[in-house]
């Protein structure tokens, strides 16, 4: 009998019920980070292969707005704020990930102090998640992202560790892409048209687009054929 491990999915609830669906779980190392493309004359393709960690979040409110309408007291969104993104990397001994980061730094502040316009300095990165297949399933994209320290620096000689050093990252907005939200969004997208937009197309399409993801041979997909 083949066991789950041995399969190139990770398959979850493989049910008898007609609408089951297939879940991939996503694993946890299977990620790479994309950094803006030359600084300092380093490639930040290069740069990223020496990343080993990142953590980013909360991406939260930082306040609920209080506001009075009569006699009841309603809340509001407030303030989204995303405190850093933190990356750890480990240090070449040709100095590439010092030079990327510190030249980083200084298209935001130069050597006098001085500091430069937001345009100059700001970038995207990326990160993406990959399935055991390779297939890429969900990128981040962190807009306006820009050091906001220069690299910190921990040495001893009681050690016998790889030097590794954490850059912090300040973000304006963390935008998320996926895979399968995509293909359902364009399949939900081509049903409402068949069927001339409304309530009906809108439901009906949103169901085809899961069920055509999720491997359309359910209930819910067969009952949609009848329709169209």
């Amino acid at each position: 009998m083949i066991g789950l491990e041995s399969l190139p999915f990770d398959f979850s609830g493989l049910g008898i019920r007609a609408a089951a669906k297939v879940w991939m779980l996503q694993r946890k190392y299977l990620w790479q980070l994309f950094l803006p493309s030359t600084i300092n004359n380093v490639l930040g393709y290069s740069v990223s292969q020496f990343c080993q960690d990142v953590a980013f979040g909360p991406y939260a409110l930082s306040n609920v707005m209080r506001m009075q309408q009569g006699a009841f007291i309603r809340f509001y969104g407030g303030l989204q704020d995303i405190k850093s993104v933190n990356l750890t990397f480990l240090l070449p001994a040709d100095n590439t990930v010092l030079d990327y980061f510190y030249g980083w730094y200084h298209l935001m502040i130069d050597e006098q102090g001085y500091y430069h316009p937001k345009i100059d300095y700001a970038k995207q990165a990326f990160v993406s998640l990959y399935d055991r297949t390779g297939i890429e399933t969900v990128k981040f994209i962190m807009k306006g992202a820009f050091p906001i320290a220069k690299p910190t620096m921990s040495m001893s000689f009681d050690v016998n560790n790889v030097q590794s050093t954490t850059i912090a990252l300040s973000v304006d907005n963390i935008e998320m892409w996926s895979l399968a939200g995509n293909a359902r969004n364009e399949i939900a997208k081509e049903i409402t048209k068949l069927l001339g937009g409304g309530a009906l197309g809108a439901t009906v399409g949103t169901v085809a687009g899961n069920a055509g993801l999720f491997g359309a041979g359910g209930a819910a997909a067969k009952g949609v054929g009848r329709i169209l």
